[in-house]
């Protein structure tokens, strides 16, 4: 099976992508990103006060936002944003580590000589910042995320989410979302804090055969995934 970078209107259409590989069976390896510059945040956060005027702000700075059922925080998606999503199912034996160590080996791997050197853990003042983000230098390149779903006989449906930003372009989308921040009353986000493949490495495009090849390789050899 040949994976694409899929090019999709926007990130709600994404979001729909990455609920149809969940819904379906077996290994699923899904690449988008959108065309359109939008941000995602925590269907969680509606229940926040001032969110109805802080989505219409955005909206009104060309960055409309669409809510997510994981949690985490907001993230910017459009242009120079790339998206790598695994679904699997996993034994009652797998951790959510084992799946974080699973999809951060597998786009290391697909760097190659670019991936060995970015650093897994939390990268402050980053969007959405996590334990297994990937990073260059304290600049944050890649953020993860999962949903689980528990189904029959002790096996769960697990969707693992990596959000890479590849092109230079990630200041924009971090000042939006410093500002749908601030309106919500919600921590600061430093664009400083981000790098791109680009920026770090001068990368035009990110290597799509490459991390099929690393993903393909990973799942086979996983005991933590079927």
């Amino acid at each position: 099976m040949k994976v694409e970078l899929k090019s999709l209107v926007d990130a709600a259409t994404g979001l729909d992508f990455e609920r149809n590989l969940f819904a379906v069976q077996g290994s699923q390896i899904g690449m988008w990103t959108a065309m359109k510059a939008s941000l995602v945040c925590p269907k969680a956060y509606e229940r926040r006060a001032g969110f109805d005027l802080a989505i219409q702000r955005s909206a009104a700075g060309g960055w409309p936002v669409h809510r997510r059922l994981t949690g985490g925080g907001t993230v910017p998606q459009g242009p120079g944003v790339d998206n790598l999503v695994l679904a699997i199912n996993a034994s009652e034996r797998t951790t959510i580590e084992d799946v974080y160590r699973l999809l951060t080996e597998i786009i290391k791997r697909g760097l190659g000589r670019h991936g060995a050197v970015l650093e897994t853990g939390d990268t402050p003042g980053s969007f959405c910042d996590g334990d297994w983000n990937l990073s260059l230098g304290g600049r944050k390149v890649v953020g993860t995320a999962q949903r689980w779903r528990p189904r029959k006989a002790g096996v769960s449906r697990v969707l693992a989410h990596a959000l890479i930003l590849t092109k230079d372009t990630f200041g924009k989308g971090a000042n939006a979302v410093a500002r749908f921040h601030e309106d919500l009353g919600l921590g600061p986000v430093c664009p400083d804090a981000h790098t791109s493949l680009e920026a770090a490495f001068g990368l035009a495009e990110l290597p799509i055969a490459a991390i099929q090849e690393a993903a393909e390789q990973a799942l086979a050899a996983s005991p933590s995934a079927d």
